[in-house]
C-alpha cells in the first residue's frame, strides 16, 4: 500500500522537504508496524515543466495513494503541475465519496510557508495546524525544520501528520484509479482554464502557435563603477559596481557574485533560457518578449533612479498601462550607504514608479529584496506567476516570418 503522496514546489527548499518526508515515512512506518525498507510514501524528485510527459512512477503514486499532502506556500499555489495533482487526487476522493456516501477525503494541506492569498480551491478545505512559533505567531512547517529549538514541536507535529495518513488509509481507503488520466491536459485547480478558442484549430496551424515562456530577459538597471563616482550620484561606496551595469553585486560581501549571474543561474533551474541586458535595450526586451510571448524582469538598483536617463526609461515604463514585466528593486540591508540614505531614495522611487508603487500588492513589484535569500525566493515566485500567466493566456498567434528565426539578445 502507498501510505501518502508528498506534493511540493520545486526549489531552495527541497533539502527540507527530503528531510519531512523521510521523517513522515519513518513515523508512518512505526504507526504501520512495518519494516524500515518499506515504501510507504512517495516524492517526486523531477522538475515537471509545461510540455513535459509526466513519469509513469508519479502517474502510478497519484492513482493508487491513500493520502495526499500539499506543502502549501506562495510558490506551490503559482505551480502549475501541483494544481494538477492536486486535482487529479481530488477528483478522485470525490468519486469516491460520491459512490459510498462517505465524507473522508485523504486531502491533507499543510503550512509549508503561509501564503498571503490562495485559489478558492484551496480555501475550502481544513489545514493541519502546527505548533504556533515565538510569540503565537504562525510560520509554517518550513520554520519548524530550519530552526533547531523547535525539534521537539517538529516531532510533535510529524507524528501528528502521520496518525492523519494511517486514519486516511485505514477507515475509508481509496480504491485505485481504474483508468490512467493524462495528467499534462488535466487543469490546474488553482489557475483559471485557458478561453476555447471560436471554431479551433487544424494540426497546421497548431503548429505555427507561439510556445509560452521558455525564455526569460533580465534587464539590469545600475550604474558603472564610474557613474557612481560622479557627483551627481552621491554613492560614496563604489564597490558593488563593475565596468558595465552587468556587474552589479548588491550583496556583497555576503555574495560577490554579480546579480545578473545569479538570476540566470536561478532562471536555468526552472528550465528557462535567459538572457541579460541594460537598460537601454529594455524596449527591444519588452518587443520580442510581446512577439514571443517570453518573460522580462527588470532588476533595479534605488541608485540608478537618480541618473536622469535610467530615470527617464524606468518612469516610460512605470506610464505604460499593461506592466508586462516584473520588478525587483534591491536593498541591500548590509549596504549601510543605501540603508543610510533609504529616505531619499524612497523619494526618487516614488517619482520614477509612481503608478506601481500605488498599485494594491503585486506578485511582479517588488519594491523591497534585502537580502539574497529573499532575492531567490522571490524570483522563482515571480517566474512561476509570469510562466502560468503565459499559460493561461491559452493559443497565441503565430509566430512572424519563417519558422525557428528568431533573433535573441546575447548573454552575459
Amino acid at each position: 500500500m502507498l501510505y501518502f503522496f508528498l506534493s511540493y514546489a520545486r526549489g531552495r527548499d527541497d533539502v527540507y522537504v527530503h528531510q519531512f518526508f523521510q521523517d513522515l515515512s519513518q513515523e508512518v512506518r512505526a504507526l504501520a508496524g512495518l519494516g524500515p525498507e518499506a515504501e510507504v510514501g512517495f516524492l517526486d524528485h523531477r522538475s515537471i515543466q509545461p510540455g513535459d510527459v509526466w513519469p509513469e512512477t508519479l502517474v502510478d503514486a497519484l492513482s493508487r495513494c491513500q493520502a495526499f499532502l500539499a506543502l502549501c506556500s506562495p510558490a506551490y499555489f503559482l505551480s502549475e503541475p501541483c494544481g494538477r495533482e492536486w486535482a487529479i487526487f481530488a477528483e478522485r476522493a470525490r468519486r469516491h465519496r460520491r459512490h459510498l456516501g462517505t465524507s473522508g477525503s485523504g486531502l491533507i494541506p499543510l503550512r509549508w510557508l503561509p501564503p498571503r492569498t490562495m485559489p478558492t480551491a484551496a480555501q475550502v478545505v481544513q489545514y493541519v495546524p502546527e505548533p504556533p512559533h515565538e510569540a503565537g505567531s504562525e510560520r509554517g512547517i518550513r520554520q519548524l525544520l530550519r530552526i533547531q529549538r523547535n525539534r521537539d514541536d517538529y516531532l510533535e507535529f510529524v507524528t501528528t501528520v502521520a496518525e492523519l495518513v494511517m486514519d486516511a488509509a485505514t477507515n475509508d481507503p481509496l480504491p485505485a484509479a481504474a483508468d490512467r488520466v493524462r495528467l499534462e491536459l488535466v487543469p490546474s485547480a488553482f489557475h483559471d482554464p485557458a478561453p476555447p478558442h471560436r471554431g479551433g484549430l487544424s494540426p497546421i496551424e497548431t503548429q505555427g502557435l507561439l510556445a509560452p515562456s521558455d525564455e526569460v530577459y533580465f534587464v539590469v538597471a545600475a550604474p558603472t563603477a564610474q557613474e557612481a563616482a560622479e557627483e551627481s550620484m552621491g554613492r560614496g561606496d563604489r564597490q558593488f559596481y563593475g565596468d558595465s551595469a552587468r556587474a552589479w553585486s548588491p550583496f556583497r560581501p555576503v555574495t560577490t557574485a554579480p546579480l545578473l549571474d545569479e538570476a540566470i543561474r536561478i532562471a536555468a533551474d526552472r528550465s528557462l533560457i535567459a538572457h541579460g541586458a541594460t537598460l537601454d535595450e529594455l524596449d527591444e526586451c519588452l518587443r520580442r518578449a510581446r512577439r514571443d510571448n517570453q518573460i522580462v524582469v527588470l532588476l533595479v538598483d534605488p541608485w540608478s533612479t537618480r541618473m536622469a536617463d535610467h530615470h527617464d526609461v524606468l518612469h516610460r515604463y512605470d506610464r505604460r498601462e499593461d506592466h508586462p514585466a516584473a520588478v525587483m528593486i534591491l536593498w541591500s540591508r548590509d549596504d549601510e550607504e543605501t540603508q543610510a540614505n533609504a529616505r531619499e531614495l524612497t523619494s526618487a522611487l516614488g517619482r520614477t514608479f509612481p503608478r506601481n508603487l500605488l498599485r494594491p500588492h503585486t506578485i511582479t513589484f517588488r519594491q523591497a529584496v534585502l537580502t539574497p535569500e529573499t532575492f531567490r525566493a522571490d524570483l522563482q515566485i515571480i517566474l512561476e506567476e509570469l510562466r502560468n500567466r503565459a499559460i493561461a493566456h491559452g493559443l497565441r498567434r503565430p509566430r512572424p516570418g519563417p519558422a525557428g528565426s528568431r533573433a535573441i539578445l546575447e548573454g552575459p
